[in-house]
């Protein structure tokens, strides 16, 4: 799993009027960004296309989250949570994401993003599963090498 570094203690915040919205090939490539996304991101456009959009994970996200999205969006479905996101400079922010898969000619060729500003209960609660998941994931993990 990606592990982005490095992170600070800085939260960055948008508005509720702003949407977040981005789209990749199927190997989760990015192939089109909002200007919102950007400027959120602290990324160029340019240095956003044709990268892995894991580019803007969190290290506190834990990779079952992640996994969890594939499954659900590479089935044909629409996936939603809460997802803490680095920006280029180490500082996070919290979505509220939805991610759906794009078809063309009955295909899935691709998937899209849009993500809203969370409620800061939703945060919070957010914040402290996936603080209880990220140690127990990491004992799992270790378990299983040794």
């Amino acid at each position: 799993m990606r592990n982005n570094q490095p992170v600070t203690d800085v939260e960055l915040h948008f508005g509720e009027d702003e949407i977040l919205s981005s789209t990749t090939d199927l190997k989760g490539r990015i192939t089109s960004v909002s200007p919102a996304f950007v400027k959120l991101s602290g990324f160029a456009e340019q240095e956003l296309i044709g990268q892995p959009h894991n580019i803007v994970r969190h290290p506190d996200m834990p990779a079952e989250a992640y996994e969890w999205m594939w499954r659900t969006i590479s089935a044909g479905n629409t996936w939603s949570g809460l997802v803490k996101n680095r920006s280029k400079q180490g500082d996070f922010y919290w979505v509220e994401a939805n991610v759906s898969p794009v078809y063309t000619q009955g295909k899935i060729v691709g998937y899209r993003s849009l993500r809203f500003k969370p409620q800061r209960r939703d945060v919070d609660a957010a914040a402290s599963l996936y603080a209880d998941i990220k140690p127990a994931a990491s004992a799992i993990h270790f378990n299983r090498k040794h």
